[in-house]
């Protein structure tokens, strides 16, 4: 095995780690030395924000050198492991990496032309460990960790008992690692996964989320792709709820469910949303006749309590594509700029919707078809800028829990110019809670009319 790892730290110091490509290594040299884990993987553009994160940090007058990389499970922080050792090597002249691999520990050294590997188990290499011009990376599920001088980087997924002592360290940070892109899980199924349709991936991402580990790597591992479904039966609403305001004390198989979505450049925070549209409809029907009564109570907490605010957005949203499918009246009010004087009487008007003859999920937007009559076109990506759903000939549906302040404005006029009859008309789809104090929206155009409606509770 130590052969094996020399072979591989020799070659990682070779090769150029660039953002956005691959990392290949020579034929028969693995990652970590191990054949299950290939000889190529994917330099992700948030591995180089993140180390970049952390070198300012730990350059800062507050000295942060204590690191905690987590995120949703299964998106490759071990990966991340092999980036990061081989970037601070080249780029900050790091002579000593301790790295804790399960029961493993390995101590990886270059100094001038001299590289090499030594395997040892938990108790060795403590004098390293005590140096502080070393780098300590722990890649297990049971770690334990002193107060070292060492630069320490804790890899893990969200689970609270597993950190909480770390955390607590004077000089210790937490940094989130985000889900993969469409575009990252298609250029790494091209690359290292070309046995796979692009079809079959987008079919799983649908299933599972942007999470390479079930769309990619156990894509065909039958005992893996049925693992959602059965943590989707034994998941109550109560851990939903649990896990949305606590991800690292909620239980694990909830991670399948809910994933950490990064919002900040800093990476430094996160958001819990449904890891997809299969998993949002699944928890809908396991929650039968009182799932509207959980969607509202769900609502109403995240007016007042931000951390439930993304998840309340995605149910309320996969909610209020029903009601609207199904027709109906629905009591809209039209929005005027906010510099004009508010009407002393609100208008209020019945917005009138036949039941739809169609659903039609589309992934570009020329497959919007002017000619059509009762179609509800929904964006694939669930990410489409501007707006949620599309009905010809005027009618544009974009779902909000909250005030919004800004749209996509490049997105908006581009969806706009495929409906049949103009001026369009932009209806914000909202709860109850919001619907008489939803302002006008500033930077839309003029010619496209703004409407808030208002989505009753069943």
């Amino acid at each position: 095995m130590r052969q094996k790892l020399k072979c591989f730290w020799q070659a990682l110091l070779r090769l150029d780690i660039t953002v956005d490509s691959f990392l290949n290594l020579p034929e028969n040299v693995f990652l970590l030395g191990r054949q299950t884990w290939g000889s190529s993987l994917y330099v992700r553009p948030c591995y180089r924000g993140i180390f970049d994160q952390m070198m300012e940090l730990y350059s800062s007058p507050y000295t942060i050198n204590q690191f905690l990389i987590t995120g949703t499970p299964g998106i490759g922080k071990s990966f991340f492991a092999i980036v990061l050792m081989g970037w601070l090597v080249m780029e900050k002249k790091v002579t000593s990496i301790v790295f804790d691999y399960y029961e493993t520990r390995y101590l990886f050294m270059f100094k001038g032309t001299d590289v090499d590997v030594v395997e040892g188990n938990k108790m060795d290499f403590k004098d390293v460990i005590d140096d502080d011009t070393a780098w300590w990376i722990l890649d297990m599920d049971d770690p334990v960790i002193d107060d070292r001088d060492a630069n320490i980087v804790l890899l893990s997924s969200p689970d609270l008992k597993r950190y909480n002592k770390f955390v607590k360290l004077p000089s210790s940070t937490t940094l989130y690692m985000p889900v993969w892109t469409d575009d990252e899980i298609e250029k790494c199924r091209m690359q290292l996964y070309p046995h796979l349709s692009e079809a079959r991936v987008e079919e799983l991402v649908w299933k599972w989320g942007n999470v390479p580990r079930y769309v990619l790597k156990k894509a065909d591992i039958a005992q893996a792709q049925t693992s959602l479904d059965i943590a989707i039966t034994h998941c109550r609403w109560e851990d939903v709820i649990a896990c949305i305001g606590g991800a690292d004390t909620a239980p694990h198989a909830s991670h399948k469910l809910l994933h950490l979505e990064v919002v900040s450049d800093k990476y430094d925070k996160v958001t819990v949303k449904p890891a997809s549209p299969y998993v949002v409809q699944k928890i809908e029907e396991n929650g039968g006749k009182y799932h509207v009564k959980h969607l509202q109570k769900l609502v109403h907490l995240s007016i007042g309590m931000p951390m439930y605010a993304a998840a309340a957005g995605v149910f309320f949203e996969s909610y209020a594509h029903h009601r609207l499918q199904e027709g109906g009246s629905f009591e809209v009010r039209p929005l005027g700029p906010s510099k004009e004087a508010p009407p002393k009487v609100i208008q209020l008007y019945d917005l009138k919707l036949k039941p739809c003859s169609n659903v039609c999920v589309f992934k570009e937007l020329k497959e919007v078809k002017r000619k059509s009559k009762g179609i509800y076109y929904v964006p694939q990506n669930h990410n489409f800028p501007a707006v949620d759903a599309i009905m010809q000939p005027t009618l544009l549906f974009q779902m909000t829990t909250a005030q919004k302040t800004q749209v996509h404005l490049k997105g908006l006029q581009a969806v706009a110019s495929r409906l049949r009859v103009q001026p369009p008309q932009l209806f914000f789809v909202v709860p109850n809670d919001i619907f008489m104090t939803f302002r006008f929206v500033p930077g839309i155009p003029q010619n496209i009319e703004q409407w808030v409606l208002k989505v009753p509770w069943m």
